[in-house]
């Protein structure tokens, strides 16, 4: 009911408010509140609507304006708060402080009038909902990820056989197939620092780009161990997609494939071994991050063998089997020989000399060893004695042939 001191303007422009306050926070409820509170500003502009990160990348985006166009307005200024045209388009933009950084809020029209007349009302119910939303995302990740810790360091407590019902229903809440294949994954950061809170949170972001079921933890094996990262995932195509693209960053081991989780320690085991072989590759790769993840069920027989013997006992052994080349040149000719399968030609081109040399320093080899390479058992002991440096070499040579 009106008075005579409430004028009728003032009565419009409230009902505005309220029509608008109440279709955006409409979206708060959807399964997926940032695109539907996108999807519903842009109907409300009548033209588009795009969130992008602090990078320009886009969070989520409605509409046919030209959204790399707006960005690079909204990159080429610190201000908070942005009106402008691009073409046809009219644009305003207001930068919105969040928990993971800063975000841009972008309204676009093709009628200036809508965004004089909505812009600012907009923008600002907008940047309150976002909010709202990330805040309860923000909430509801975090209570996710302390169960899912929780439930990670329960597993590897080890767990008895007759319980394995109740952790798979427990698996189930975080969307892993019940009794499927699963895998063990350890990782370390490949420069050598040890894991943080931060390499867990870009586990689980990775995660979720693949849509990929996973629990994941920082693990200290000792008190003066470096802490690594320890991850279940299912054994599935989306799992080794994640872990190709997180062996660029991080040195992986992963366990054979297992449905039993009363093997869990066994299994944890075996990613150690296979974080073990990665850290003995990487050391002798020119471009570490090129080796890929180690997964314990297909490494080759060598690298089985080499990983079970005892390390301070293979290192004696591996000194004296090479001590007869241990001229850095003749040995650095023999790896890249052996890397390059044994082509003289590649081997050559490899390092820059004639085929000649190389056919010359190998037969010094030969001397030394006092047997010819062509020799099974000759071949296998120097094959198996410079393993790691081989596998980071051979590795490189690959790259070089492809580029």
């Amino acid at each position: 009911m009106t008075t005579p001191s409430t004028p009728i303007a003032e009565i419009d422009r409230l009902r505005t408010t309220l029509d608008i306050t109440n279709a955006l926070l409409s979206a708060v409820a959807s399964t997926d509140p940032v695109h539907a509170l996108t999807s519903r500003i842009a109907t409300l502009c009548r033209g588009t609507a795009v969130i992008y990160d602090f990078e320009g990348t886009i969070v989520a985006s409605t509409g046919e304006a030209p959204t790399q166009l707006i960005w690079n307005e909204v990159a080429s200024t610190h201000r908070r708060e942005l009106q402008l045209s691009i073409g046809r388009w009219a644009v305003r933009t207001r930068r919105v402080a969040l928990r993971d950084g800063v975000h841009v809020i972008a309204i676009a029209s093709r009628g200036a009038d809508t965004l004089d007349q909505l812009g600012e009302l907009l923008l600002d119910t907008s940047e309150r909902l976002l909010g709202a939303v990330h805040g309860i995302q923000y909430g509801a990740t975090q209570r996710d990820r302390r169960d899912n810790e929780q439930l990670i360091s329960s597993l590897y407590d080890g767990v008895l056989p007759a319980r394995e019902h109740r952790f798979w229903g427990r698996l189930a809440q975080f969307r892993f197939p019940a009794y499927a294949a699963i895998r063990t994954i350890e990782a370390a950061p490949i420069d050598g620092a040890t894991a943080t809170e931060g390499h867990v949170t870009q586990f689980h972001a990775r995660a979720r780009s693949e849509e990929l079921p996973l629990l994941a933890m920082l693990r200290r094996v000792g008190v003066d161990a470096p802490a690594t990262l320890s991850a279940i995932v299912p054994d599935t195509p989306a799992s080794e997609r994640w872990l190709a693209e997180i062996s660029r960053q991080y040195l992986v081991g992963a366990s054979a494939p297992f449905s039993a989780l009363s093997r869990i320690s066994e299994c944890v085991r075996e990613a150690e071994t296979g974080l073990g072989i990665a850290r003995q590759w990487a050391a002798a790769a020119a471009a570490p991050e090129e080796l890929g993840p180690v997964l314990i069920d297909r490494i080759d027989l060598a690298t089985w063998l080499l990983s079970h013997v005892d390390a301070r006992q293979l290192e004696e052994r591996i000194r004296s089997t090479l001590a007869p080349i241990a001229a850095p040149q003749l040995r650095e000719t023999l790896v890249t020989y052996l890397a390059a399968e044994q082509n003289v030609t590649r081997t050559a081109a490899a390092l820059f000399v004639h085929p000649n040399t190389i056919r010359y320093r190998l037969s010094r080899i030969e001397q030394a060893l006092g047997q010819p390479l062509t020799s099974a058992f000759v071949l296998s002991n120097v094959i198996l004695a410079l393993y790691p440096e081989l596998i980071g070499l051979r590795s490189g040579l690959v790259d070089a042939e492809r580029a």
